[in-house]
């Protein structure tokens, strides 16, 4: 789904998914019905020196305002959550390549996820202490708000509670939340990652079967959807840890099938269809001289009519800016690069030589020859966040 950035703190890009952009102000017309106002201001009241006038946040257009507010407030609570997650990251020199805004919250971004148990502990716990110290700022400035000012009292009070609530609910042990890294790094202090994973999944996915259960039952949609999301998850990190264990050490010219030369750009379809055949390959990068300029498989030739491709270039219909490795990287982060960019297949390449493709498949190949794993081709490598 599409994400827009919208600017960068600390020179980490800040991006809102567009499942946020809808949901947004249909999170703040609900806010504003009068039976969550009153929910809210019931909660409020247990942290609030004063108690909330629902008179007064119930008049005229003053509900829209506040849900609006509480909205937009609850959204920048958890950016700053995730700051929390990436500043702390940062101190272990661990890199942030974005955080990511949705409908169910954040998402840090990370160039890598920590093994080292102490570390992921750290940067898992730090979201939470953040809320926490937020719901602190927030429950401190509730009391020199007086109660003449029953809406300013009604925000600051219920930003105080979002933060409490997210501290709270974040820390779960519904892997891969906060709660759930936390106990993974805990178990991986004496046994192995991929291990601790698989454990801290399977607690996970036990929450989030209950959580199901209750929000069926209480008729919470929200949080029948962030049930489904956490099963699904803690599953597709758990196949992840356990492929990135599998290619520990293994490198991408390892496993690099297609090698030999890359096709000029000027080379008819036609041609090319025909080296395919004879080489039994189905990738090529595309160069102009020594530059590298795109890579074309037999995906984009048969969309070419027979009777074109005697004229037409392979310049013509190849993917131009090709993601590109090194020989010497990891497979895996080969894995996560096909899985960011959404195609089978990334050029090999370094210091302006090429040296071939390498795809998703081989990649999945070699796993299922070296472990009898069946088919992993659905695998999908994206596990480089917290929430």
């Amino acid at each position: 789904m599409r994400n827009f950035t919208i600017g960068s703190v600390t020179q980490i890009p800040i991006r809102l998914n567009i499942t946020l952009v809808v949901f947004l102000p249909l999170l703040a017309w609900l806010i504003s019905r009068p039976e969550q106002l009153a929910a809210y201001a019931t909660a409020i009241d247990l942290v609030s020196p004063h108690a909330v006038d629902a008179e007064a946040v119930g008049a005229g257009r003053t509900p829209l305002l506040l849900g609006a507010a509480a909205a937009v407030g609850l959204f920048v609570s958890v950016l700053l959550h995730e700051l929390g997650h990436s500043w702390t990251a940062r101190r272990f020199d661990v890199g942030i390549t974005s955080i990511t805004l949705w409908i169910f919250g954040g998402m840090a971004h990370m160039e890598d996820l920590p093994e080292d148990w102490n570390v992921e502990f750290w940067i898992a716990i730090a979201g939470p202490i953040t809320s926490l110290l937020l719901a602190g700022g927030f429950f401190s400035a509730l009391q020199v708000v007086p109660a003449s000012a029953p809406v300013v009292l009604y925000v600051v009070g219920l930003l105080a509670v979002v933060n409490i609530s997210l501290a709270i609910f974040n820390m779960l042990p519904a892997f891969p939340m906060d709660g759930g890294r936390v106990l993974r790094a805990l178990l991986a202090r004496s046994r192995t990652y991929a291990s601790a994973t698989q454990t801290a999944a399977t607690v996970g996915q036990g929450f989030a079967v209950l959580m199901a259960i209750f929000a069926v039952l209480s008729g919470a949609l929200l949080l029948l959807l962030i049930a489904m999301f956490i099963y699904v998850a803690a599953a597709a990190e758990s196949r992840t840890t356990v492929v990135r264990d599998m290619l520990r050490g293994i490198t991408v010219s390892d496993l690099l099938a297609d090698r030999g030369d890359a096709v000029e750009a000027d080379t008819t379809v036609q041609s090319l269809l025909e080296r395919i055949v004879a080489e039994r390959r189905n990738g090529y990068p595309v160069v102009e001289g020594t530059e590298l300029v795109g890579i074309v498989t037999l995906a984009e030739l048969r969309d070419v009519p027979p009777s074109e491709r005697d004229t037409r270039r392979v310049s013509e219909v190849m993917k131009t800016d090709p993601p590109t490795i090194s020989p010497n990287a990891d497979a895996f982060e080969a894995l996560r690069l096909i899985s960011k960019e959404r195609t089978d297949r990334i050029v090999v390449a370094e210091n302006g030589r090429v040296y071939g493709t390498i795809s998703q498949r081989d990649l999945m190949s070699a796993l299922e020859a070296m472990q009898g794993l069946g088919d992993l081709s659905q695998t999908e490598i994206d596990a480089d966040g917290y929430a």
